[in-house]
């Protein structure tokens, strides 16, 4: 961790920093703590872009995104590609595994007594019960700045594996009606499809994400995490599925986008 020197002091003491995410790659696991950087990699995590739409959306200097990429790619967090539009400009994409995070601005920004209810109906609803925990856990989490939707992605593509038996269907529009039969009848939420290029599925009192506060950022890791898994196994090869729309959004339902997750993308 860097540290600095307090002036007047004799000696080093810690810096305490705002965030600070876990990135494995091929060249190990790295500790990034700049918040350009930590844009950069938020935005990468969704979809590969280009250098022109990560200025943009960053806005930031042409100058210091290119910095902050040049060191990601040395670290072999981030890698690169030409784009197929113009040989001479470049696709970046996430070359890591995104592990975990902690952000020291998010620690109390909710009444985590308003969002956790006090009593809780003991019978009758598994499914209720299910979301009453899951929600418990990661809004004490969030309540405290720990950011853990890289490990529900995670726990999602393994729980995908042992899912897809049940909804394993020829055709992808199958596939998805047994998904949406299968959410109904455990009380996880109505998965509807909302059309077929690319994929796109809405979905309705989302289990994951409904009990949440809005943060403006979509919050369905264990769900993405398990779409990933389930259509991965159906193409047989590996797809993302990422969220578009989400409750903790604002949004007035959950949208996921089913696609080839790319050249740099790593499985969970």
């Amino acid at each position: 961790m860097n540290r600095r020197t307090r002036p007047g002091s004799g000696f080093h003491s810690p810096v305490s920093l705002p965030y600070i995410g876990l990135y494995a790659s091929s060249e190990g696991i790295r500790a990034i703590d700049s918040p350009v950087k930590g844009k950069i990699l938020e935005m990468l995590t969704r979809h590969e872009m280009a250098f022109d739409q990560l200025v943009e959306n960053s806005g930031r200097a042409k100058s210091t995104i290119s910095v902050h990429l040049k060191d990601l790619a040395d670290e072999g967090i981030v890698g690169a590609r030409a784009d197929p539009a113009d040989g001479r400009k470049k696709i970046f994409y996430l070359n890591s595994l995104f592990l975990a995070g902690a952000d020291s601005y998010e620690r109390g920004n909710f009444d985590l007594d308003q969002f956790i209810p006090r009593e809780f109906p003991c019978e009758g609803d598994p499914g209720a019960m299910f979301r009453f925990i899951l929600s418990t856990i990661r809004l004490t989490l969030m309540h405290q700045g720990i950011l853990i939707d890289p490990v529900l992605t995670l726990a999602g593509y393994k729980a995908g594996e042992g899912l897809y038996p049940c909804v394993e269907a020829s055709g992808v529009t199958g596939m998805v009606e047994n998904i949406g039969r299968v959410w109904r009848k455990n009380g996880l939420g109505s998965i509807e499809l909302e059309r077929l290029d690319p994929l796109t599925l809405r979905v309705f009192d989302c289990f994951e994400c409904r009990d949440l506060p809005i943060s403006g950022k979509p919050a369905c890791a264990f769900e993405s995490g398990i779409l990933t898994s389930l259509f991965s196994a159906f193409y047989e090869q590996e797809i993302k599925a990422i969220e578009t729309h989400c409750y903790a959004m604002g949004s007035n339902l959950c949208r996921f986008e089913v696609m080839d997750s790319g050249p740099g993308s790593q499985s969970p």
